[in-house]
């Protein structure tokens, strides 16, 4: 547990979900500086991609009757934040939303907030959208730490804000200030492209994984799905690029689709529309809602990093759900790079591990509950 000092009050926060002596924080040097010096009048805010809740804790501490509408498409995030304004005996926020579209029929807001995210696509419609629905004027406040801060960042907030300025660099951190402008990118809110392995085009959403093309991880598991005519539970489906195949190689399966993000579920709801009731689409912290002995098979590309912070226990959390809800007998199969020696963890939870298949990056490997 940590402590965040804001107007010299001590914020308790915890990343979620909890961990036992976790060595990471839930906030970091740009969520302090957005809350020092954000610099936004009076009047409602609007925060952007709070990852763990410490800028909603933060406004809501500092002026307790602003109204605060925040938004994130992390379902780990909207838990983060809903147990950090307990921990702390916060009141709710006026609002908590998981796409941007859901902020349309809200109050105009004094400014926004941004957190910058990962990747550049989603601030780019985040800024396209906010152009379209707010006034011209509105001020934007964008916080990173330096080294998160890409090159190309200079060049498009220019593009779509007006009066655009850095602050100084504090802790390592930085504030790019800026108001609406009514601009537009170009870009598209939705991208699609056709995909080879599965014979149909895919759509993808702004904070989609694997937006713009097939990563070479889910290629590899392509060329090697089991085959299963049970439930087959696709854990971080992302577009639903391994659901759909799996539906396709077992026409008597059932599939349980699940991501924390709400972009990812967007796309996989899309992509799998086809198959009506064959197909079950959640929005979860891995399979924490899922019923114990339930699958036959689980396929996993599991991430190694949790926003900017490269971890692994999401995959050790992964692993332990997919043991829960396999049936006896039934399989967990995963792809991952090669260096990060999954099969170590798998063997020590399963009691043992086969290596299916794999090339000079990743491996496919197999566990069987016994």
């Amino acid at each position: 547990m940590n402590e965040f000092i804001a107007n010299a009050t001590p914020l308790r926060l915890e990343r979620f979900p909890p961990l036992t002596d976790d060595p990471l924080q839930a906030w970091d040097a740009a969520d302090e500086l957005l809350h020092q010096a954000h610099q936004l009048p009076d009047g409602p805010v609007w925060i952007l991609n709070d990852h763990f809740g410490a800028l909603a804790c933060a406004f809501a501490t500092d002026e307790p009757a602003r109204p605060l509408h925040w938004i994130n498409d992390s379902f780990v995030a909207h838990q983060a934040v809903a147990q950090n304004l307990e921990l702390n005996d916060l009141p709710p926020l006026s609002g908590c939303y998981r796409d941007m579209d859901e902020l349309a029929e809200q109050p105009l807001p004094a400014g926004v907030v941004i957190k910058l995210p990962r990747s550049l696509r989603l601030l780019t419609w985040q800024l396209d959208w906010l152009n379209q629905h707010l006034p011209a004027g509105t001020p934007v406040v964008i916080g990173a730490r330096q080294k998160e801060m890409p090159s190309t960042l200079p060049n498009l907030t220019r593009t779509l804000l007006d009066e655009v300025h850095p602050s100084r660099a504090v802790k390592k951190a930085r504030l790019v200030y800026g108001q609406l402008s009514g601009r537009h990118s170009g870009m598209e809110a939705v991208l699609s492209w056709p995909c080879e392995e599965i014979d149909q085009e895919v759509i993808n959403y702004p904070n989609t994984y694997g937006s713009q093309r097939l990563d070479i991880g889910a290629r590899l598991l392509l060329k090697h799905l089991p085959a299963s005519d049970g439930l087959i539970v696709d854990l971080g489906c992302g577009n639903g690029v391994l659901s759909v195949a799996a539906l396709k190689a077992n026409p008597d399966c059932r599939v349980l689709a699940v991501d924390e993000s709400w972009h990812g579920i967007r796309a996989c709801r899309d992509n799998t529309a086809e198959f009506g009731e064959r197909i079950e689409i959640l929005w979860n912290d891995c399979l924490s809602e899922v019923e114990g002995g339930s699958a036959d098979l689980v396929l996993c590309n599991p991430p190694f990093h949790q926003q900017q912070a490269v971890t692994d226990h999401i995959a050790w959390q992964m692993f332990r759900d997919a043991r829960r809800v396999l049936k006896m007998g039934g399989r967990l199969r995963i792809v991952g790079n090669r260096h990060l020696g999954y099969h170590i963890k798998l063997a020590r939870l399963f009691g043992g591990c086969q290596t299916i298949a794999s090339n000079a990056k990743f491996v496919v490997l197999e566990a069987q509950k016994r």
